[in-house]
């Protein structure tokens, strides 16, 4: 992968040495990908060309922009949409 988002080391008693790989945040979901060595393109998702962010495979194959920092901002005004309905009420 050209540019990794972050790394991940393995240990696993039965290899003889830590595992070291590339990983990246999906900007749909914040899951994180492992890139796997020699891994195809088209399996390790794809770039959403609407917000330019690398997304994982099961948020390329929706088709959808729906960003994570989107998806915040929509449950904190419903958050706050509740309270101010709370307090109307009292």
């Amino acid at each position: 992968m050209r540019s990794p988002g972050g790394v991940i080391i393995t240990t696993d008693p039965a290899l003889p040495s830590p595992v070291e790989r590339d990983t990246f945040t999906c900007g749909h979901c914040n899951g994180i990908v492992m890139v796997q060595p020699k891994q195809r393109p088209e399996d390790i998702g794809g770039m959403c060309k609407q917000c330019m962010k690398l997304t994982c495979p099961r948020c390329t194959g929706s088709g959808r922009c729906d960003p994570f920092m989107e998806k915040l901002k929509r449950v904190e005004a419903r958050y706050h949409a509740r309270r101010s309905y709370a307090d109307a009420c009292r």
